[in-house]
């Protein structure tokens, strides 16, 4: 009795559920066709507005069809891919590194605007600093520039910026206000040994005969080819820094003795100074 019973609650479960779901489906159907039949009738009252207010014009136009003014006969041909570009051909440099302070420059330094677009710029030191604020860390770029003619005119600058290529230019144009000549031997070497100290580093430069080369350290190197140097050595002791190797190349070759110099102090002719110092005949 009792599974009769379970079998037959089961079977009124099942029936019930089915009446239940044809009334909820009829019940939808009569929604949605009201919603038509509203549809249906919003679209008359609004195009008879329409109407009323353009009478000369139709409800809609026909955009399957061609339009006689607005639209071209005959079928639309799209461009050939190879004609559509998703890239710029040439490189655009950004305005930060463009060098568009030539005339100020110029004015400064008394040199032509060509003179100084021909100056070679390396920038030899690049980093990033952090300047400790009470507002925090502050985060920047520093750069040290060296820019030459090769032609014994040479200068470095320093920089610093939020952006790398803002600190470049700005290390660039400080670089140019501080050209200066250094003074050669032969336009190739300098005119005796020095041993020059600056902060933590002490750097020997020993004068070489023609042919020999530039053989230093790398930042050393960049230098001597900016200033038109072409045979010498060198030998760091200490720090191997790079912003302290380069300031401490240029107050080296700033600081040498010249013939001119060595004659007024002893007091003899320069050919004479010339021909003891150097072994000129």
């Amino acid at each position: 009795m009792l599974k009769l019973c379970s079998v037959n609650n089961n079977y009124v479960k099942k029936v019930l559920g089915g009446i239940i779901g044809t009334f909820r489906y009829r019940s939808l159907t009569s929604i949605t066709n009201n919603n038509n039949d509203d549809n249906e009738e919003n679209e008359k009252k609004i195009f008879s507005e329409l109407n009323k207010r353009f009478p000369n014009t139709s409800k809609l136009p026909d955009l399957s069809k061609l339009d006689p003014i607005m639209d071209l006969n005959g079928t639309i041909i799209d461009p050939p891919l190879s004609t559509l570009t998703t890239r710029p051909s040439s490189i655009i440099t950004a305005p930060e590194t463009e060098s568009d302070d030539t005339d100020v420059l110029s004015a400064i330094t008394g040199l032509s605007s060509v003179e100084i677009r021909d100056l070679q710029k390396k920038a030899l030191v690049i980093k990033r600093v952090k300047n400790q604020t009470a507002k925090g860390r502050v985060v920047s770029m520093y750069v040290l520039v060296v820019v030459g003619n090769g032609n014994g005119v040479a200068g470095f600058g320093e920089g610093k910026h939020e952006e790398s290529p803002t600190a470049i230019k700005k290390a660039t144009n400080q670089a140019i206000k501080n050209l200066r000549y250094f003074e050669r031997y032969d336009d190739r070497t300098i005119f005796h040994d020095i041993e020059h100290k600056f902060h933590g580093t002490t750097i020997k430069f020993f004068a070489r005969p023609p042919g020999f080369g530039i053989r230093t350290n790398h930042y050393i190197h960049e230098v001597c080819k900016c200033i038109g140097i072409q045979d010498i050595s060198s030998k760091i002791f200490g720090s191997r820094n790079g912003m302290n190797v380069i300031k401490c190349t240029f107050d080296a070759f700033n600081s040498q003795r010249l013939p001119q110099q060595i004659a007024r102090a002893r007091g003899k002719n320069l050919f004479d100074v010339y021909h003891t110092y150097y072994g000129a005949r």
